[in-house]
């Protein structure tokens, strides 16, 4: 394990754990790398023979919101990728959560050589009644086989939404539900991990 920095000021922590494939682990808008549910599932990948790459988006250490439409944290993953790509020649996957899994869906939906992505609680829509619309047509664009994660109770991905979601979809997927919130609180944490590890497991 390694603290590594790259890109335009961003900041990370590599794990070199081998060759299955290299996985970019994205935090959601409260949290950052030290999410303890990334930090699990980072140790359980790379233990398992994956490349990890934990990172945080640069409006962290900034103090600051992400950008309007996430154009600053579109760029900021790509070039995310470009350093774990140059770490790693194994097959890449997007890990995200909730915010780290949209701006990760938004970014796979531009290329060609995403083999996966893992979304841990997508974020169908802000907070809030008034909350607006997400327009979600990129993801039939999406070429990566897919994992979707969600807590029943999650107040930012119903699950009648995200079956709505799911239809726009083209690349082979698989949707899991567990007890909980958009973090998988209560006592899903654990569940969720072994979920996620077993699938790229079998994928890789």
């Amino acid at each position: 394990m390694a603290e590594v920095d790259f890109g335009e000021g961003l900041h990370g922590v590599l794990q070199e754990g081998g060759s299955r494939a290299a996985v970019l682990v994205s935090h959601g808008a409260g949290r950052g790398l030290d999410t303890l549910l990334l930090e699990k599932t980072a140790d359980r990948l790379s233990g398992d023979g994956f490349t990890v790459l934990r990172w945080n988006f640069g409006y962290l250490a900034q103090r600051r919101a992400p950008s309007a439409g996430s154009k600053r944290e579109k760029s900021e993953m790509e070039q995310a990728i470009d350093f774990l790509k140059g770490r790693s020649a194994a097959p890449l996957v997007l890990l995200g959560k909730s915010f780290g899994a949209r701006v990760s869906s938004y970014v796979a939906a531009g290329r060609d050589d995403v083999a996966a992505l893992v979304f841990y609680g997508l974020p169908l829509h802000g907070m809030g009644k008034n909350a607006k619309p997400r327009d979600w047509s990129h993801m039939a664009l999406i070429k990566g086989q897919m994992l979707f994660i969600t807590g029943d109770r999650d107040q930012l991905c119903h699950l009648d939404h995200l079956a709505e979601v799911q239809r726009l979809v083209t690349a082979p997927f698989t949707s899991e539900v567990v007890p909980g919130d958009h973090s998988f609180k209560p006592r899903s944490e654990d569940k969720a991990i072994d979920i996620a590890v077993r699938w790229l497991e079998e994928r890789f």
